[in-house]
């Protein structure tokens, strides 16, 4: 990541200077905020000389601490956007000069050997197999390095393409195999499970795009099936960076694409897309969720494709929801709900139902909340041959609607209410879904804590953070940490005190 820019270290000072500020003027120490915000005073002490940014909950409480009307809190998001539309361009940025470097490539190269006056020769085919052997090792060395890989894969296929002709039979079967080797061990994932034929074609697709046919997109799917179902159990990190770089690679295989193939490969790199947009909302960072999100919805309608178009706008309106942008959140979900009561997918259309009903709950809209989450869970179960195994929404079921239903009665101001939702919820849970789960637990704890019950309250609440502890979302963690700032009043109890040394054990407190 490049070094941050002087713009964004002055807006994070302002912020904390106004904390400062603020806290001298209500004759307040550090230790009181620290207390309050479930923070270390050392923490306080960076946020205020603007070394430390913390997380939205922090800010939330500081302003209703020091009643500075939104002040604190509307600074933060100043500075979150700031901070993450620069990570995005050094992103884009390392993207581009990895492909510079990449395309560098292509002019011959010369040896220390020439013709006729000067002119340099081709390379042998063991030189450039000796050049591969090098760049395949470091793909291996590179396999879960994101765009290192990439790059480095991206130099295998211009080595095919570009000096394929000027070697021996014998030297293009070495050749062939190197590049399944670095295939296997960057395009196809760490985590992927296609067979030698698979990788082979996949290989030879991505240094003629032309070449793509129906198995190709069929491996790539397999790909990104494999990573959603590995990102439910282990969380975002886990699969990030495998993700953008199929993505990538799909995205280098759009223009020469034969055209009959060309709407599902763009379906392909909407579902990518989305996965991404999603990814990168678990660990906050908003301005790049929604980039990706936008992505995926244009790709989707290039394509003719309804689900996936409802589908992203699913996940805008969930983004915006979470947010505070309740205007965006209604509208977006509207429209996803229109797309996909066009289609026959019942799981998508309760996960719209569902979008619908969150951002409600945000905008303080109890009854038009209930009505949604109604329809959801009227829709959730209808027998199960009316369900789409295709749907993007395949991981929705009744457990996850119940549990996201437990949150909206939280912020809907109704804890005993969300404590017996949330119960519920979890008889309904798969283990193997991990996030969800570690979720609606997270929530069953704060219900119970709300609702007058401390000591289930934090006991259930440190469950949660065990399994947050599995997948390292920045969400998750934000969570844990909101839910022991909730605790205060109690922090001297045995229940607090026990729970904060099992934060420390996972390396989630302050």
């Amino acid at each position: 990541m490049s070094q941050e820019p002087p713009e964004l270290t002055a807006l994070k000072r302002t912020l904390g200077h106004q904390l400062a500020a603020l806290r001298e003027a209500a004759e307040i120490v550090q230790q009181q905020v620290a207390r309050r915000t479930g923070y270390s005073r050392s923490s306080v002490a960076k946020a205020e000389a603007g070394r430390q940014l913390l997380t939205r909950d922090f800010w939330q409480t500081a302003d209703e601490l020091f009643q500075a009307d939104g002040v604190l809190l509307a600074g933060y998001e100043r500075v979150l956007a700031a901070k993450q539309e620069h990570e995005r361009q050094s992103r884009e940025a390392e993207l581009a000069e990895a492909y510079a470097a990449a395309q560098a490539l292509r002019a011959p190269t010369a040896t220390s050997s020439t013709q006729g006056a000067g002119a340099p020769v081709a390379p042998s085919g063991q030189e450039v197999l000796a050049g591969l052997a090098d760049l395949v090792a470091a793909v291996d060395a590179e396999r879960a390095g994101g765009l290192a890989g990439s790059l480095l894969y991206e130099r295998l296929v211009i080595f095919l393409r570009e000096r394929a002709e000027t070697m021996d039979p014998i030297d293009r079967r070495e050749l062939l195999r190197l590049l399944r080797r670095a295939a296997a061990a960057v395009a196809v994932s760490p985590v992927g499970s296609l067979d030698t034929e698979e990788q082979e074609r996949l290989a030879q697709a991505l240094a003629s795009p032309g070449r793509v046919d129906a198995k190709v997109i069929d491996s790539i799917e397999a790909i990104h099936r494999h990573c959603k179902r590995q990102e439910d159990a282990l969380g975002p990190r886990a699969v990030l960076h495998t993700v953008l770089d199929q993505r990538q690679l799909v995205r280098s295989l759009r223009n020469d694409c034969p055209s009959a193939l060309r709407p599902r490969l763009l379906s392909v790199y909407s579902s990518m897309s989305s996965s991404v947009g999603t990814y990168f909302f678990d660990l906050d960072d908003i301005v790049s969720a929604m980039h990706y999100c936008d992505q995926a919805r244009e790709a989707a309608q290039e394509a003719r494709n309804t689900e996936l178009a409802s589908y992203a706008l699913c996940n805008t309106s969930y983004i915006a929801s979470w947010h505070g942008k309740v205007h965006t959140a209604i509208d977006s979900a509207a429209a996803a709900q229109s797309l996909a009561g066009k289609t026959d997918d019942v799981l998508l259309q309760a996960c719209a139902a569902e979008k619908s009903a969150s951002a409600y709950a945000a905008d303080g809209q109890h009854k038009e909340c209930m009505t949604e989450f109604d329809q959801a869970l009227a829709g959730i179960s209808l027998p199960a041959g009316r369900k789409s195994p295709e749907s993007p929404a395949y991981y929705f079921h009744e457990g996850l609607i119940i549990s996201k239903k437990s949150d909206c009665l939280l912020q809907l101001g109704k804890p005993a209410a969300a404590a017996v939702t949330a119960s519920r919820a979890l008889n309904l849970f798969d283990n193997s879904f991990t996030h969800g789960l570690a979720y609606c637990t997270l929530r069953l704890g704060t219900a119970r804590l709300l609702s007058g019950d401390v000591d289930e309250g934090v006991r259930v609440i440190g469950e949660g953070a065990s399994l947050a502890a599995r997948i390292r979302s920045t969400r998750l963690t934000s969570e844990v940490r909101a839910a022991r700032g909730r605790m205060q009043p109690w922090a001297d109890t045995a229940a607090v005190t026990a729970l904060d040394e099992r934060l420390a054990g996972l390396r989630l407190g302050a």
